[in-house]
């Protein structure tokens, strides 16, 4: 099978497995227990949306690395515990994500209005899987060479795995039309990072127990690493979009006034809610209230 890989992706895959190596080899039980506190970053106003996503990215790789890279054989009821509950933080910042990218596919999107950047107002085209197959298979290879490279996860799992054949570079080119469907892609990846994350009434012992463990973290570490890569791409697109003069102020003012924004529209809702009595709503009531849901979470 011809696997077709970006040197990029691959290059931070590469990255990842050194990363979680040298975090299991240092693996303390004690310190791995203390579970931090990502309410601030989750609920920080502070900051723009584009800035938001940044950081909420980074503690998602920070998260994902620690709480995976597991020295088994130091496992006990503790550190058990330890892993669910920090599954959970995970779980909580792939939600923030995922109401961001909607922000940024739909709100943000059509408010800017670029010629050049399409929207998924059509229905057909959202219900497409932005993710091609030749993506999918990528992501299996990562999976595979994560399984052969990472040392918490078993090796005898490789012989389960068709010879992989042919790995074939690919040169990545994203201009101003890509930015949707990367968003896409995004949205589609942190949907199934997620369900990959149980929740605490759903996780039980047999994730930790092999060939579970291995499989499972193999593909969450892949997952991670390609939605980094999308992401990447994401920055460069927004890079292109802020050297246009007229563009650049378009973004600034819309992100940076998101919070102002979200206090405008719970006035208006205040302020019509009497319409919702009313067997009418007015198609401006239903959009205002599409971008009040869309936006007072981020």
């Amino acid at each position: 099978m011809r696997v077709v890989l970006s040197q990029k992706h691959l290059s931070l895959n590469k990255k990842l497995v050194k990363e979680v190596n040298l975090i299991f080899r240092s693996f303390n039980g004690k310190s791995y227990s203390k579970i931090e506190n990502i309410e601030q970053i989750l609920f920080r106003y502070d900051v723009p949306v584009e800035k938001k996503k940044e950081l909420l990215i980074k503690k998602l790789h920070e998260s994902i690395a620690k709480t995976f890279s597991i020295n088994k054989k130091k496992l006990n009821k503790s550190i058990f515990k330890a892993l669910m509950r920090r599954i959970q933080s995970i779980r909580k910042i792939v939600d923030k994500l995922r109401s961001i990218n909607h922000y940024l596919e739909t709100t943000f999107l059509q408010d800017l209005k670029p010629s050049k950047i399409p929207t998924t107002s059509n229905q057909k085209i959202k219900q497409q899987s932005a993710i091609a197959r030749d993506e999918l298979e990528a992501l299996e290879y990562t999976a595979y060479k994560l399984i052969g490279e990472a040392a918490m996860l078993d090796k005898k799992l490789l012989k389960e795995y068709k010879q992989k054949g042919e790995v074939v570079f690919k040169k990545e080119k994203t201009g101003l039309k890509d930015l949707n469907i990367i968003l896409r892609k995004e949205s589609e990846l942190l949907m199934h990072l997620e369900a990959k994350l149980p929740p605490a009434n759903a996780f039980t012992s047999k994730l930790i127990k092999e060939p579970n463990f291995s499989h499972w973290v193999a593909r969450i570490f892949a997952l991670l690493s390609y939605f980094e890569h999308v992401y990447n791409q994401e920055k460069a697109i927004f890079g292109k979009l802020k050297k246009n003069k007229n563009m650049r102020r378009m973004i600034a003012k819309k992100i940076k006034h998101l919070t102002k924004e979200t206090s405008e529209l719970i006035k208006i809702m205040e302020e019509k809610s009497f319409s919702m009595e009313k067997p009418g709503i007015s198609r401006d009531f239903k959009e205002e209230l599409r971008k009040f849901t869309t936006i007072i979470n981020l």
